[in-house]
């Protein structure tokens, strides 16, 4: 199925479509967040990633099954020298379990080395089971402990991947 797909680059124009497939994908976490979560509201989501998305630091890669989004994949410079960011990895639901999410990541992977990146992290929910053994099957680490993001308002952890090859 990922051989059918159009991959190019994501820009700044491109927010709104990204927000949306995060939309789809924050929907998912009202299965393990607490009762009374909200994520964050569609415009202030694609504002974030808009405003994200400028500069040489940020690129993203986006997947469409014709004129229909299926996913996307973003990096940022990490504030740590050598470390790329993982910021975004998110799929439409129909595309779960197909490669893409496989053929993404190494997208970024390839992506991070070219920028002389040595290392990478992410952050996903500590509950998101399906992420984390997504990462940790792809060489990503983390301690175990989670930390309160205040703008999420869900337990996250970090993760690491030294030597992105």
């Amino acid at each position: 199925m990922v051989a059918a797909l159009i991959f190019r680059s994501g820009t700044p124009a491109d927010a709104a479509t990204m927000a949306a497939t995060v939309g789809i994908g924050f929907d998912g976490y009202r299965a393990f967040a607490p009762a009374a979560w909200e994520p964050p509201a569609f415009a202030v989501e694609a504002a974030a990633i808009r405003s994200r998305m400028v500069g040489e630091d940020a690129w993203a890669l986006m997947a469409f099954d014709g004129d229909e989004p299926a996913g996307h994949i973003a990096l940022l410079a990490d504030p740590a020298p050598g470390t790329a960011y993982l910021w975004q990895l998110f799929l439409r639901p129909s595309y779960w379990g197909t490669g893409l999410a496989d053929h993404l990541h190494e997208a970024f992977l390839a992506q991070s080395r070219w920028r002389g990146y040595e290392r990478g992290r992410l952050k996903t929910p500590f509950a998101q089971a399906r992420a984390r053994r997504f990462y940790e099957r792809n060489g990503w680490h983390t301690d175990g402990l989670a930390v309160l993001d205040d703008t999420l308002g869900l337990e996250l952890l970090v993760y690491t991947r030294p030597g992105l090859t």
